[in-house]
């Protein structure tokens, strides 16, 4: 996948034109500038995340405390987060601990069924994830405030009866339940019987001090016109009770942020003497983007050599620690990103942009080993899905994907060591083009009129296997529209 192509398309959609000061820059106050925005960032995807009506009450305010379920999955016109998933079912919460700890409550699971209800802080780390991988037990858990000893903890607290708990270092976060779909017929039973049994409670203690999480707080009186001074001016209100995940590195942090001209004792951001947003924020923006690029943010996959596909290394996966860069990118083009234990989000890394005027065969050299599920989706240059007559957006385990000969590869008689080694294959190609009939199982539909497309190969629940160097990821090629069948193994 192109994950540049998509942070560009991004960096289109967030800069306007804004004045530029003309003063020589301060070069302390302006690095420190620079740091500010590139910490700053992830905030941009948690307005987006609060202000869209998935999570609005009634009263175009904030529900917070509560979750709002998604009873259909993800199509074409699905905006509330980019990326998303076409194979769960997600529910959302905004977290808001200002008056004090909430209980989250998890319904015993179902046999089978893969589920993962991950906690975020403002600034979109996964500081725990309760589910299927993390071998969760029912029960309820308490999320609570604690900047100074941030951390997840699934071991049972008997003196309260908690299965576990949840310790943000940031008084807001957010939740975004995903929970495994086996079909289309699957959905009804887990709106209906699955999604209920998952409950917010909050207790209203302790409190924190800090104002209550609200569109007011978010959105009101923002130079928007001007993006790097409105999110400096957004920091300043949330920064005194949403510090940095690891505590030893609040000092530093601080400092840097009051540098930059944060004041945590008016909440508020003045200018400093001589600095230049402009040019702060074009060269945030450049530390940004050279994150995808830099093998040492990188873990090769697979046995070939040299690999054409890697991961973010699991220590930046999901949470991010001390690496505000890393958080910066994902929190821009992957928002709300599991761990490493839930998930892995393998990238193709050739050099290649793919265009829906050219057809593509991936091959599988066998299934993906996975506790729970793996899919392979496919997104327009914006990040979002598809448009087309089958609704078809993602191939996986749980598609009627064929083998050249016709045998399902998850179906009856697709068993065994041979089976699970034997190759299988996807076409992706434009729905300008009538694909073949015998392309038809294994077809992901690209957008029309030659526009650019990128793809995400998910695995949830990945084993050792697709990390290790054993399992030989996917070979991507160029062909002829509806391509022959390669022959039958």
């Amino acid at each position: 996948m192109n994950f540049l192509l998509l942070f560009h398309h991004l960096l289109a959609a967030l800069i306007v034109a804004f004045s530029v000061s003309l003063a020589a820059p301060t070069t302390s106050a302006q690095n420190a500038t620079v740091d500010a925005l590139v910490y700053a960032f992830p905030l941009t995807s948690y307005v987006n995340f609060a202000n869209t009506g998935f999570v609005v009450n009634a009263s175009n305010d904030f529900a917070t405390n509560t979750f709002a379920h998604v009873t259909t999955l993800a199509n074409a016109s699905f905006r509330t987060i980019i990326l998303p998933n076409t194979d769960t079912l997600y529910s959302a919460a905004l977290v808001d601990l200002s008056a004090g700890d909430v209980v989250v409550t998890m319904p015993e699971r179902e046999a089978g069924r893969f589920y993962v209800l991950p906690v975020y802080d403002l600034f979109g780390n996964n500081v725990c994830s309760i589910g299927t991988a993390t071998d969760s037990t029912a029960g309820q858990y308490l999320i609570q405030y604690r900047p100074s000893d941030a951390g997840c903890d699934l071991a049972p607290v008997d003196a309260k009866g908690y299965a576990g708990t949840v310790s943000l270092p940031t008084v807001y976060g957010a939740i975004l339940l995903r929970i495994e779909v086996y079909n289309a017929s699957d959905v009804d039973h887990i709106v209906s019987v699955i999604q209920p049994q998952f409950n917010l409670t909050p207790l209203n203690e302790p409190s924190s001090g800090a104002p209550p999480l609200t569109s007011a707080l978010l959105n009101d009186n923002l130079d928007v016109n001007n993006p790097p001074l409105s999110l400096l001016q957004l920091l300043s209100r949330v920064a005194l009770f949403n510090p940095a995940e690891e505590a030893s590195d609040s000092e530093r942090v601080a400092a840097t942020l009051e540098a930059a001209g944060i004041s945590f004792d008016s909440q508020s951001y003045t200018q400093p003497a001589g600095v230049d947003l402009a040019s702060a924020y074009s060269a945030a923006l450049d530390l940004v983007e050279q994150v995808p690029s830099n093998p040492a943010n990188l873990l090769p996959l697979g046995s070939s050599s040299p690999s054409t596909w890697s991961t973010t290394l699991p220590s930046l996966s999901g949470d991010f620690h001390t690496r505000y860069d890393v958080r910066a990118f994902i929190g821009l083009v992957a928002y709300l990103q599991l761990n490493s234990t839930q998930a892995i989000y393998p990238a193709y890394t050739v050099t290649q942009e793919f265009f829906a005027n050219t057809t593509y065969m991936v091959e599988f050299f066998g299934k993906p080993n996975v506790v729970g599920f793996w899919s392979l989706t496919i997104y327009d240059g914006d990040g979002y899905l598809v448009p087309n007559a089958l609704n078809r957006y993602s191939l996986g385990d749980r598609a009627n994907l064929t083998y050249p000969d016709g045998v399902s590869v998850y179906g009856n008689g697709a068993s065994g060591d041979e089976a699970e080694s034997r190759s299988f294959y996807m076409l992706l190609q434009s729905t300008d083009v009538k694909v073949a009939s015998d392309w038809e199982s294994n077809w992901l539909p690209t957008p029309t009129d030659g526009a650019q497309f990128l793809f995400i190969l998910r695995f949830y629940g990945p084993t050792l296997s697709l990390t290790d160097g054993t399992y030989k990821y996917p070979q991507i090629s160029a062909v002829d529209v509806n391509p022959p069948l390669p022959s039958s193994e």
